[in-house]
């Protein structure tokens, strides 16, 4: 049994909506157009230095000698599936993933780290998407990078710490739409404030406690407060805040006059600035805020 170390780019593909297009083509022809449209993906993976190493169902594995070959090869696949299959009028979405790192080759098989992060990443992906880590896309050319942005977090099986997720955005709407919620979507930093304290999260320091309960991360002793209030996560490229709380939480983005909304048992992005109270409205006695500011 032959077994062996290399750096690779490990990169999974996977076909959107496939169980719906069995019911609604049958089995045989449904069976045709997904191996046409992961053979198209093997194509796309052989122009650069990709080789197909198995398929899982309607998904595909490769292996690449880099991330920035994977990551060509990811893009040319979102763009070639925008055209219907040859001799056919439909098209068949994809999800992509792939990392970069070190992996144990085993008789033409690749395990490791790096593989069940490409495979979690891949999970994450929607439809249309190429998702990849924090730590990849700064492997990536500056032409590819500077279309990378961040997108959430994740914790991976076997992995202690949570894994950064990034998107890469392939084409120019997609690139519109990041750009057009860039007051929300890709802060890397969240700093709260509550009387003389001060807590500067980052996505991967999270999830942060906050409540009445001494052992939180963040104490906030409001008369209304829960012993473990909320919680503030990192999603999609959002820091959110989940309220867990018998009373909710009051929350006002901006300054000068507030708009408040009322959180209770339910997430709530934030963004820019603001301020927000556990348990109680700001006019009300012993109600002291915690303010935000995002980067």
């Amino acid at each position: 049994m032959a077994v062996s170390k290399a750096a690779i780019g490990v990169l999974f593909v996977d076909i959107v909506g496939s169980t719906r297009l069995y019911r609604s083509h049958g089995d045989e022809r449904a069976e045709a157009l997904v191996g046409a449209a992961l053979q198209r993906c093997c194509d796309a993976a052989e122009r650069y230095r990709g080789k197909r190493i198995k398929s899982i169902g309607d998904a595909l594995m490769c292996v690449f000698p880099d991330a920035e070959s994977a990551a060509r090869a990811a893009m040319d696949m979102q763009r070639e599936a925008r055209v219907p299959l040859p001799g056919e009028d439909l098209t068949l979405e994809l999800r992509v993933g792939f990392a970069s790192g070190e992996a144990v080759e085993r008789d033409g098989d690749y395990f490791g780290d790096v593989v069940n992060i490409a495979a979690r990443v891949s999970d994450m992906a929607k439809s249309g998407q190429i998702l990849t880590t924090e730590s990849t896309g700064s492997e990536l050319p500056e032409e590819i990078g500077a279309s990378v942005r961040v997108f959430d977090n994740t914790p991976v099986k076997g992995i202690t710490e949570s894994i950064l997720v990034s998107q890469v955005v392939w084409d120019r709407r997609s690139h519109t739409e990041v750009f057009s919620a860039s007051d929300i979507v890709g802060a890397l930093k969240l700093v709260l404030r509550h009387r003389d304290v001060e807590a500067v999260l980052t996505p991967l320091k999270l999830p942060f406690v906050i409540g009445r309960q001494q052992d939180c991360d963040l104490v906030v002793d409001a008369p209304f407060a829960s012993r473990r209030h909320l919680r503030i996560e990192y999603r999609r490229g959002k820091f959110v805040l989940v309220d867990e709380s018998t009373n909710g939480t009051y929350v006002a983005h901006g300054e000068g006059e507030e708009k408040l909304a009322y959180v209770r048992n339910e997430p709530f992005a934030l963004f820019a600035t603001g301020r927000f109270w556990l348990g109680a409205l700001p006019e009300e006695a012993g109600s002291e805020p915690v303010s935000f500011e995002t980067e």
